[in-house]
């Protein structure tokens, strides 16, 4: 008998300490039941509510400082109203209800985006610098985000189209930078912003062209991936036949007095490319159109065959007389396309037909050595297309496992529990 009620205390005391630790693990943690919502929860956006209108509704309320490394934080324009700031403009008409986030400068370009699953409003986004009490424009846009599929939508034209907009802006080391974000048109809604470094591409402006490139097929690597729409007093070349719909890069060749052809192919590009060419003194402030001829669908396989795979691509090449030692600027980017997004990596290629030697300067007076290459995965960690968690909607991952160890807690408590009520009967 001594034996058995020596046993029956040892189980109580153990229980008892099983149910002390168990409530030290519980403590500052709720009990979860049913399965764990891994979105983010819709009515917390973070953006507080006072007398039926968001803090994020004025500059002196703005979400920040955000951090610059892609996560995204999220606003809704449901009690926002239209703000009175330089004028009623800054790239885009401010003339609907916007909300605010601010981030501070790095030295560098920044880029933002409503790139997110949970975005239901197109919007516009102005940023300024200052204080709140004097703000000074920087730039502004109600561009699309090319680099943004999961937001694609469709029009009567059948092109690329995507309910996200983006933005790269200059900043200075420090300095505070106020985003307006306006709703587009009358609908109001959830908007979720990030901001980035971006990747632009070197030659993403005519000024930056690159080149003068050889004339002897030599592959010349690009991207217009983070690049931007330019936009030349002159227009694009090609009318209507060859819009400018999309971000492109910039290339220069130097005139044969005969005609050049380029030529462009990506694994990512189903539809073919246009080439806006332009003559006009070699000076990216006085183009000129120049007309040629296009051959779509050219089956090159030597030149447009991709990875290891040996995936084969379609060129799209553009022939165009020229002037004997004349700079030649060429922009170059998709042609209308329905394909997961309209920017991507691309080969560039000129042929004079004659390896090079077509022009009296000659393919030896042109030395062109490739840069390396990006990487452009190392810059993209915070999540571009909105699949990255942020403060506001993280958090599940431990909240799933201290759910386990106290279930297995309760459940080993509740044996003890009941061995010990066997024992005393």
């Amino acid at each position: 008998m001594l034996e058995l009620s020596y046993v029956k205390m040892v189980l109580f005391c153990f229980g008892v300490l099983v149910l002390f630790f168990q409530i030290l693990s519980s403590e500052g943690q709720k009990v979860e039941t049913g399965t764990v919502d891994l979105q983010p929860i819709q009515q917390d956006l973070g953006t507080g509510v006072d007398e039926e209108r968001d803090v994020m509704d004025t500059c002196t309320g703005a979400a920040g400082p955000r951090p610059i490394n892609g996560v995204f934080s999220p606003g809704r324009t449901d009690f926002a109203s239209v703000d009175d700031v330089n004028g009623g403009y800054c790239g885009v008409n401010i003339t609907k209800p916007g909300i605010w986030w601010w981030v501070e400068g790095t030295g560098d370009f920044i880029r933002t985006s409503s790139c997110h699953a949970q975005t239901d409003i197109k919007v516009k986004i102005s940023v300024f610098t200052g204080s709140c009490d004097a703000l000074t424009c920087v730039t502004g846009t109600d561009e699309q985000d090319f680099e943004c599929p999961i937001l694609r939508k469709e029009n009567d034209l059948s092109e690329w189209e995507t309910l996200a907009t983006a933005l790269n802006f200059q900043t200075v080391l420090g300095q505070q930078y106020f985003i307006l974000v306006q709703q587009e048109d009358d609908t109001r809604g959830v908007v979720w912003l990030n901001f980035r470094p971006p990747v632009i591409p070197t030659n993403n402006d005519c000024v930056d062209a690159i080149g003068p490139v050889p004339r002897d097929l030599i592959p010349i690597s690009s991207t217009s991936v983070d690049a931007s729409i330019s936009y030349v007093p002159q227009g694009y070349c090609g009318g209507d036949d060859v819009p400018s719909l999309y971000p492109g890069t910039w290339f220069q060749v130097i005139g044969t007095g005969e005609e050049l052809a380029v030529m462009a192919c990506s694994q990512s590009n189903f539809d073919g490319y246009a080439f806006s060419v332009y003559g006009g003194g070699g000076n990216c402030d006085s183009l000129e159109c120049i007309s040629g001829t296009y051959d779509v669908g050219v089956d090159d396989n030597d030149k447009c065959t991709f990875g290891t795979a040996g995936i084969s691509r379609m060129m799209t090449k553009f022939t165009f007389k020229t002037i004997d030692r004349s700079r030649y600027y060429i922009y170059v980017h998709f042609a209308r396309t329905r394909a997961d997004r309209p920017t991507a990596d691309f080969r560039f290629f000129v042929d004079d037909e004659k390896n090079g030697e077509g022009s009296s300067s000659g393919a030896h007076m042109i030395q062109f050595e490739e840069g390396d290459k990006t990487d452009r995965a190392s810059n993209d960690s915070g999540g571009k297309d909105g699949k990255s968690g942020d403060n506001e909607s993280g958090g599940n991952e431990s909240g799933e496992s201290s759910s386990v160890i106290r279930s297995t807690g309760y459940y080993l408590y509740a044996v003890l529990i009941a061995s010990w009520m066997i024992m005393i009967q």
